[in-house]
Order: C-alpha cells, then structure tokens, then sequence
C-alpha cells in the first residue's frame, strides 16, 4: 500500500461509514490535483505535508462534533482504556484468586469455596471496568477540552510528518495477538500453578459429607505431596517461562516466525516437563487410584495398567493439543515478517 493509499485510509477509517467511500473519493482526487504530472516520493510527501495530519483532517470532514471523546484524542483513548483495563484486572483477578487458593481453609467446602471466589471475580470485574472506565474518560475529556478546537492536534508529543505513515501496519486478525488471548493466558498459568503447589486442597477424591455444596469434602488427595513438591524447581521454571513469554506475547502484537518458534519451544519444554512428571508412579495417591478405579468396577489386578492408560491418554490428548496450537500459530505467522 502506498503513501496516498495509506494516508486515505487513515483519514476515512476515522469517519462514519457512511461517509467514507464518498471522502476517499473526494481526498484522492485532491491529492491527484495537488501533485505534477511526473512525480516522485517526495513530491507525495510534499502534498501529503500540506494536507497535513490525517486525524486533523478527519476532524474537519465531521460533520457533527457532537460527542464525549472526539476523533483528535478517540485513538490515545481506546489505547489508554485497554491498557489499563488489562493491567487492572490482571492485577485484580489474579490478586483473588492466587489469595483465595493460598488463605483457602479445608474446614471450607471446596464447592462452596469455588463459587465464593467466582461470585466475588464477577464483581471486582464489574467494580474494575466501571471505575478504570469512568476516571479514563474523565482525564480524556478534561484533555480534549484543553486543546484548542480550532486546532486540534492529537497527543503523540512531536509534530506529525508522511514518514509517520511507514509505521502504520494492521495485520489480519488471525495475525494479532490480542489482549484477551493474553489475558486469559496469565490467569490459566496463575490458577493451575496456585491449584498444583496447593493441590491436597483441590485435587483428589470428594466424598458428600453433608448436603449441597457446603457438604462437599475432598478426602484423599490425587498427589503424594512430597513428591510432587521434588519437582517443585521444574514447575517454577515452567510458570516463570509461561508468565515471560505472554508478556513478550504482549509486546509483540502479533504471531511474528520469532514468536512462533518461542511458541514451540514452550511447547515441547512443557511436553518434557510433563512426561517425567507422569512417568514417575510415585507421584500419584494409591489410595486414590483404587478409590477411582473402583467405582467404576475395575478388576484389581489390572490397577496399574488401567491408570497408566488412563494418565498417558490425558498425555497425549494435551500435547495433541500442543501439536495443534504450534501449527495453528505457524500458519498465523506464514506471511508475517518479525
């Protein structure tokens, strides 16, 4: 996409949908009308220079200003709002949660316990998004309305010039990364590391001890503690990997080859991880092995090769899931360029 193109589409992209094609049409032919008939980049350049910045511009092709958050600040608003949305309910929900699982009393049901934690995310969310939601607005109003209207110029601390426009890029959405994505993957990370170092709470056999959720009790654990905690080192290393590469994730924007490889790399080191994890008999519970099998009517005798069916299936169905994920983001990533 060239110089004129680009400057076009930064121009109308800001505009009401009805208008654009109408803008376009109109803007191309002045641009047309401005430059030589035998011109040159710098000759764009020049035109474009004159023109001046596209969100000024955009501006003054509205038609009416009515509106809380105008075109000159809209951007650095929805920047600035998803930001601190994202930090806010990272820093938020994590918060509960990690505290929730640590501070967690076994005398609690564990049902119940799960959906005290839930109801209370739900209403930090809410609590979260209204307050971050609320305060941006007001800053982004009170700066709008320093600017002077008659020459809006939006905040991004140096005058605009036709070089700024290189660095407008809008990969196809299968391409980016978004913040959701990223999200979502920081909490899964912090919620089964949370559950895993505090596993004889949450993971294991439940027996109704009462009735309803509050009667809900686990009564033996699905890990032998002390070995699990042997590989303690491992399952640090893994989650301090996997929070650090969300954050370059996050960084990034989008599935580059060098994010890709990364991607991979987690990957099969999370595989190897997990296969000597599993691979060790002594990691899991006997008791809880019998208790399993044994409600579904198992002959004893065949313990030990049903379980190791049973956990080496649930391997393989997660690194089958790995094997998609890694091909998934190659093929994101064909045509993008680190």
């Amino acid at each position: 996409m060239n110089l004129i193109e680009i400057y076009i589409n930064e121009v109308t992209r800001r505009l009401p949908e009805k208008n654009r094609e109408d803008i376009s049409m109109e803007l191309r032919s002045t641009i047309e009308d401005m430059l030589p008939d035998e011109y040159s980049d710098e000759d764009i350049k020049k035109v474009l220079m004159t023109l001046g910045d596209p969100v000024r511009l955009a501006y003054k092709y509205e038609d009416k200003k009515r509106y809380i958050i105008g075109p000159v600040v809209y951007d650095s608003y929805i920047n600035v709002l998803k930001v601190a949305v994202f930090c806010a309910l990272v820093i938020g929900l994590l918060s509960i949660w990690i505290s929730g699982i640590i501070t967690y009393d076994s005398e609690m049901a564990t049902g119940a316990f799960v959906l005290q934690l839930f109801v209370k995310s739900i209403v930090t969310l809410l609590s979260i998004l209204g307050q971050v939601f609320f305060w941006v607005t007001i800053v982004f109003i009170f700066l709008e309305r320093v600017v002077d209207s008659k020459h809006p110029v939006p905040f991004r601390g140096k005058q605009w010039t036709p070089d700024d426009l290189l660095l407008v890029t809008h990969s196809p959405p299968k391409k980016q990364i978004s913040k959701t994505e990223v999200f979502f993957s920081l909490f899964w990370t912090a919620l089964w590391a949370s559950v895993l170092f505090n596993s004889t709470k949450f993971l294991g056999w439940y027996e109704q001890q009462g009735t309803g959720l509050d009667g809900l009790r686990i009564s033996v654990p699905l890990f032998n503690h002390d070995v699990l905690m042997t590989y303690a080192p491992a399952i640090i290393t893994m989650v301090a990997i996997e929070v650090g590469f969300t954050i370059y994730k996050l960084v990034k924007g989008k599935w580059t080859t060098l994010v890709v490889g990364l991607n991979a790399l987690y990957h099969i080191i999370f595989t190897i991880i997990l296969c000597i994890m599993l691979s060790n008999p002594a990691l899991f519970n006997e008791a809880f092995v019998e208790l399993l099998l044994s409600a579904f009517d198992v002959d004893p005798s065949k313990y030990e090769v049903t379980w190791q069916s049973i956990v080496w299936g649930i391997a393989g169905i997660m690194i089958v899931f790995s094997i998609m994920d890694i091909v998934s983001r190659f093929k994101s990533s064909k045509v993008s360029k680190v």
